[in-house]
């Protein structure tokens, strides 16, 4: 407990005085970024979730579940019926205002008050098309809003901007949509390295990366949607607590030849109790990656290695982003895992 009150009271003091402004503000409510607000509407999920063109077996669908987060698209057959294999990393939300030629108008604004860290205004450069990341800062931490698709954009990095700001109109930019299926990609995020450039320079992914940190592979989305209806019956949202509450997928062991790893700077409430002179980290993870405790643990390991996961009647690449391969009694990590990890730790050349 030493060792943890010590890292604790280090990470606090760099926060407020490493930058790190804690706002004045006691409380966040988040608020949808459009005027679409059917998610308030549970009889009607299809007004609010903009649905994906499917084929499976011969038979094509438009399921709205395509639009939330999750493990929600690219159906496989498996012993235990069809299963959901690729990974959403944000919501859909459908567009409900059109012109005459059914070009979508909906303007976006921010679902948090917060700074304008990156524009991307080319939309070939990327799968997201024309999106922006805004960067918030709470009491317990920092964390990112991402802004995808978008058809036109309405404002600049080092904005400071309110949740009654326009940042763009809503699009149909990026990979793989249409007008039809036009929609604002919605993501809350956590930052994973203050280094990425490093890591993407190491792995030598053959083109540049044009987005800095706020590369989507950086970028650790976390599902938005319960926070919106929550926020809207006037719960506020408590970024450590709900971090904290999802569900763990698997456990990662890794050397602490590194020192802590980056994000507890920016994401102190990560931080688990255990060794006061760690051999090791042990880090938590949601199936979608995102990281929910990093422990110090007294046990020692050369490289990293999965120490649990959960059981599934099929192949962990199904429910881990294929970073993790095997079943729940025999998990290891992929090639992408491995990556995926050296991120996170900062473990790279």
């Amino acid at each position: 407990m030493k060792f943890l009150f010590g890292v604790r009271k280090w990470l606090l003091m760099t926060l407020l005085l490493g930058g790190v402004s804690v706002p004045t503000y006691a409380q966040v409510f988040l608020r949808f970024p459009t005027d679409n607000q059917a998610l308030l509407n549970p009889q009607k999920p299809q007004d609010f979730y903009m649905y994906v063109d499917r084929k499976f077996e011969g038979l094509v669908s438009k399921p709205w579940e395509g639009g939330t987060y999750g493990f929600t698209r690219t159906i496989v057959r498996t012993q235990a019926g069809l299963v959901a294999t690729k990974f959403h990393e944000g919501i859909d939300i459908k567009s409900i205002k059109r012109d005459a030629n059914n070009e979508p108008l909906d303007e976006v604004r921010p679902v948090l008050a917060g700074k304008v860290v990156h524009v991307s205004a080319i939309s070939s450069h990327s799968n997201y098309g024309r999106y922006v990341v805004i960067e918030h800062r709470v009491a317990d931490g920092v964390f990112y809003s991402l802004y995808a698709h978008l058809g036109a954009v309405t404002c600049q990095v080092g904005e400071q901007v309110g949740t009654g700001n326009k940042i763009g109109v809503l699009g149909y930019t990026g990979a793989g949509i249409n007008k039809e299926r036009a929609h604002l990609h919605l993501e809350l995020c956590l930052m994973l390295q203050d280094e990425f450039e490093v890591w993407y320079k190491s792995l030598k992914f053959g083109t540049p990366n044009r987005h800095g940190n706020y590369n989507g592979l950086n970028l650790a989305g976390f599902d938005v949607a319960p926070i919106l209806k929550e926020c809207a019956e006037g719960k506020p949202f408590h970024l450590g607590a709900y971090i904290k509450s999802l569900p763990v997928h698997y456990i990662v062991r890794v050397p602490a030849k590194n020192g802590m790893p980056d994000i507890l700077k920016r994401l102190p409430f990560l931080a688990g109790s255990g060794s006061k002179s760690p051999k090791s980290w042990e880090i938590s993870l949601t199936g979608g990656g995102v990281p929910t405790k990093i422990t110090p643990s007294a046990e020692p390991c050369d490289a990293p290695v999965v120490i649990s996961a959960k059981s599934y009647p099929f192949t962990q690449l199904y429910r881990t982003v294929k970073r993790v391969s095997g079943s729940g009694k025999a998990p290891k990590l992929t090639d992408s895992g491995k990556r995926y990890i050296k991120l996170i730790c900062q473990d790279f050349e």
